[in-house]
């Protein structure tokens, strides 16, 4: 039984049983598919279901204490919110939360206290909607942090703590070498290193192919992105900003990051943190790339290209994650849609050097 299974069934129980209540849709629920209770969530094989109820259009319900979601958080956690006409769904893991609000003001990183109410869940995302339509888009890009990111973010949040600030001020030089990198992207793709090292990466990636499958199959998007990375760096993935570092021609120096793509389904691996790139950017010399893997369990194949960050696809695909740029950081970029492409060993990178300085500027300016 899926998700969807789950939502349809529930919807047409209600349209059915239009004075249907919470205690009765809940119960209509688990007579259908007998999940497994865990005190007010209801767990099943692919997601999590917390039922609700509101008599109006509010939702003021204190839904769940933050320490139960932690329990759900690694899989959809769905709240059905049963008003009087119809039954409206959320998706409610930690990313789409503001903040804590029922008796938080002990919350911590190291002290886990509080509650969220239905007003602290996001009706929308970075553009998309929280409904049915958007919930596996929406939970793929939930993936790409960690339960300890978003717990961070919420204890700011709620408590409006003001934390060391990340966020890079470039001088006018350096807002020039910055303003220059997509020009430094462009020379790599054709620069006989570059293509060297895209050319030895790419038979390491060959050489892991049945690892890098097995590792695919890992579901915590964090975990199976850590696993291959140490296939291929050899558990040395140290450097801040990237997993792998390089010189390049001219004296200038190549960071990569590792990405992997599940052809197979949704995915939206977080891309980088902004500030950290843009202070490394920063530097005479400097290219920051992205080793794309993509990976097809159906099709059993793994393909991989080495792509600056400004490469058309990519750039089309990176999204800003707003919510997580505040007062002392920029925040982090999240790749989405159809960047995969990018991996295949056919495909012609090309950089248009004003939308890259386009995109540059519009990061400066967060």
């Amino acid at each position: 039984m899926t998700l969807e299974d789950a939502i349809a069934f529930i919807t047409e129980y209600k349209t059915a049983n239009p004075d249907a209540d919470k205690a009765d849709v809940q119960s209509a629920f688990v007579a259908w598919c007998q999940p497994r209770r865990a005190r007010s969530v209801w767990v099943c094989d692919e997601f999590s279901i917390r039922f609700s109820q509101a008599s109006g259009n509010g939702f003021s319900n204190t839904v769940l204490s933050l320490s139960a979601l932690k329990n759900h958080d690694a899989l959809p956690f769905i709240v059905a919110l049963v008003r009087e006409r119809d039954v409206r769904f959320f998706i409610s893991n930690t990313t789409f939360l503001k903040k804590i609000s029922h008796s938080s003001h002990h919350l911590r990183v190291d002290n886990i206290k509080g509650s969220f109410n239905g007003t602290d869940i996001m009706i929308e995302y970075e553009g998309a909607a929280n409904g049915p339509e958007n919930f596996e888009l929406l939970f793929a890009q939930h993936s790409a942090f960690t339960w300890e990111e978003n717990l961070e973010r919420l204890v700011e949040a709620t408590n409006e703590i003001v934390g060391h600030d990340h966020r890079y001020q470039p001088s006018k030089d350096k807002l020039e070498i910055l303003l220059d990198a997509p020009n430094r992207a462009a020379a790599a793709l054709s620069d006989t290193s570059f293509k060297a090292i895209e050319a030895e990466l790419g038979e390491r990636v060959d050489a892991c192919r049945d690892r890098i499958l097995e590792a695919a199959r890992v579901e915590n998007v964090n975990l199976r992105g850590n696993a291959i990375e140490q296939l291929l760096t050899d558990a040395s993935n140290a450097h801040e900003l990237g997993d792998l570092e390089y010189a390049i021609g001219g004296g200038g120096r190549l960071v990569i990051d590792i990405k992997t793509k599940l052809m197979d389904k949704a995915s939206a691996p977080k891309a980088y943190n902004v500030d950290k790139m843009l202070s490394f950017l920063s530097e005479p010399g400097s290219v920051f790339a992205l080793l794309m893997i993509g990976v097809s369990l159906g099709e059993q194949t793994v393909s991989s290209r080495l792509l600056p960050i400004f490469e058309s696809a990519l750039l089309e695909a990176t999204g800003v994650q707003h919510h997580w740029a505040g007062r002392t950081s920029r925040g982090v970029t999240q790749l989405s849609g159809r960047f995969g492409r990018a991996s295949a060993k056919d495909y012609h990178p090309t950089i248009d050097l004003a939308e890259s300085r386009k995109f540059l500027t519009m990061l400066v300016d967060l």
